[in-house]
């Protein structure tokens, strides 16, 4: 390889590298009550029970950590599994025999992808939310963070409550 070219790898590596950073929630942008917005955003009884005053006492990632525990043992409860986290979630929404079935079919494609898709963001939301939280000490989060996290699980829980159990309880 010569120099040029050795130079174009490095600098496409480089690029490369920049994009894949993560991007900080940005310092300037507050919201004037979050503690207001936590409960138009946390809709669900249960979850809203776990999360609130948790947040409201100042401990974001704490709030967050425990709503996404809420998640994980909601799934545990409708699937009567015994597993946990992110194979939890693959196991419970898998694309091919799920134990919670989103309100489809899953005759078309469109419709299997959805299943897919949303196993993997319920496998994603344990493995990058839920346990650096869990696992990392003083996990720190803002509150328009862990906002956007919560309403996430929000949704979460109700796809959860919202799904068809297709086998029963205990049968995994």
């Amino acid at each position: 390889m010569d120099s040029r070219a050795a130079k174009r790898a490095l600098e496409l590596a480089q690029g490369l590298q920049g994009a894949a950073t993560f991007a900080r929630p940005a310092r300037s942008a507050t919201i004037d009550d979050p503690n207001a917005l936590l409960d138009s955003i946390v809709t669900e009884p249960e979850l809203r029970d776990v999360v609130r005053k948790l947040f409201l006492d100042g401990h974001y990632a704490l709030a967050v950590e425990e709503g996404f525990k809420y998640l994980n043992n909601l799934v545990k409860r409708r699937t009567g599994s015994t597993a946990d986290g992110a194979s939890l979630m693959t196991t419970a929404f898998s694309g091919s025999a799920p134990l919670l079935r989103l309100p489809t079919a899953l005759k078309s494609a469109s419709q299997k992808n959805q299943q897919l898709g949303y196993m993997r963001i319920f496998e994603g939301s344990m493995i990058g939310i839920r346990n650096p939280r869990a696992h990392e000490h003083k996990y720190l989060d803002d509150p328009r963070n862990a906002l956007e996290l919560l309403a996430l699980c929000n949704h979460l829980v109700r796809v959860t409550l919202n799904a068809t159990r297709t086998r029963k309880r205990g049968s995994t």
